[in-house]
């Protein structure tokens, strides 16, 4: 009697085994993030004081956003909540954060140093960035898809040129554009880490 017990104790073991077997295999995959586009080549400065440019990023994966020091909006918000996604992967050597200064003739790199400190930024996790004002306009509209509004007079960068936006890009280790999360509502930015970390296992 035992022996009987034992042998449909097993069989049933083993049965349970295989049908486990056979969903793990065949269950359907996660769906992908769709690829958007490519980000274009950049040389920035970071908070710092070294430079970044998109060969000091391959292979890792990112996030860029656009803000400025002096924003009393929606930016105090955003980055508050990307905190979340820099204390996230804090232990995590192959994920960065770029924070990119749409002001940058007031936020230098001595202006963001100080700034970086208001969100406990580790400068090898999450960069607060500056540069040229009209590269930094044309990756934000050209190589971000930041806006559909074309540039005043057609000139990225001019005097009349301002971007501002709320979303943040999520950038794969090839440096592809993989989706875009506003940065303004938390339960955005955990989607974001949980799509981070799937781009970080690829």
């Amino acid at each position: 009697m035992n022996i009987r017990l034992a042998l449909w104790t097993l069989l049933i073991c083993v049965l349970g085994g295989v049908s486990v077997a056979f969903f793990l295999k065949n269950r359907p995959a996660l769906a992908a993030l769709p690829v958007v586009k490519s980000v274009p080549d950049f040389s920035l400065a970071g908070h710092d004081g070294n430079p970044i440019a998109l060969k000091d990023l391959k292979g890792k994966v990112w996030a860029a956003d656009f803000f400025f020091a002096s924003c009393s909006g929606i930016c105090p918000t955003m980055q508050k909540n990307l905190t979340q996604a820099h204390k996230a992967f804090a232990k995590e050597p192959n994920f960065r954060m770029l924070s990119i200064t749409v002001d940058p003739e007031r936020d230098t790199v001595e202006i963001l140093s100080e700034y970086s400190k208001n969100w406990d930024a580790d400068a090898k996790g999450w960069l607060f960035v500056t540069g040229d004002r009209k590269a930094i306009y044309q990756l934000a509209r050209h190589g971000f898809l930041l806006t559909a509004e074309p540039a005043p007079k057609g000139e990225d960068g001019g005097p009349d040129d301002f971007i501002h936006s709320e979303k943040t890009a999520l950038v794969d280790k090839k440096g592809q554009i993989r989706g875009y999360y506003d940065a303004t509502n938390p339960e955005a930015v955990k989607q974001m880490i949980k799509d981070a970390r799937g781009l970080l296992a690829e």
